[in-house]
């Protein structure tokens, strides 16, 4: 009776496992939508209102959803504390320090640090929105995709598992 109960077990566990990364896929696509918004909001406020960065991300904290509202505290926190470097610098150093632990991967990531070098020209900014857009609707069409086979590949793990072991 144990064995059997283990072996429940053990498929449970792989279609927990599956159903842990679907959801991480889930929130990676949300986090770029919502790094979209940001820098919606950040061009705009640059655009028309002309503020120091200090000003517009002191704004834009209050508009976004974590990780990227603890991102824009500490950069602001670091750019009134007049911090040693250069804006770009505070710019890279608050992205390591913030938003390694969310969802979005390495090469959001690099994109983002590069995207900080000329932050001031609103092109730049506008070519960034592109290549985010670009990247959320590639996700999304395969998205479906790899949900359903993370999820497969979870329960088909638990009971490859169970066979190996029985």
């Amino acid at each position: 009776m144990s064995k059997w109960i283990g072996c429940i077990l053990i498929i449970a566990a792989g279609a927990g496992i599956g159903m842990s990364r679907s959801e991480d896929l889930k929130k990676h696509l949300e986090q770029l939508e919502e790094l979209k918004k940001l820098f919606y909001l950040l061009r705009s406020e640059l655009a028309y209102t002309k503020a120091p960065f200090a000003e517009v991300f002191e704004k834009l904290e209050y508009k976004v959803a974590s990780p990227f509202r603890e991102w824009l505290l500490c950069m602001r926190g670091k750019l009134v504390g007049r911090q040693t470097g250069s804006f770009w610098e505070i710019w890279r150093s608050t992205i390591s320090e913030k938003l390694t632990k969310s969802k979005l991967k390495e090469e959001d990531l690099e994109e983002l640090r590069n995207v900080g070098k000329n932050l001031e020209y609103i092109e730049n900014i506008d070519l960034y929105i592109q290549q985010l857009e670009y990247k959320i609707t590639q996700i999304r069409q395969s998205y479906q995709t790899k949900r359903k086979l993370c999820r497969s590949l979870g329960i088909m793990g638990g009971i490859f598992l169970v066979i190996l072991l029985l």
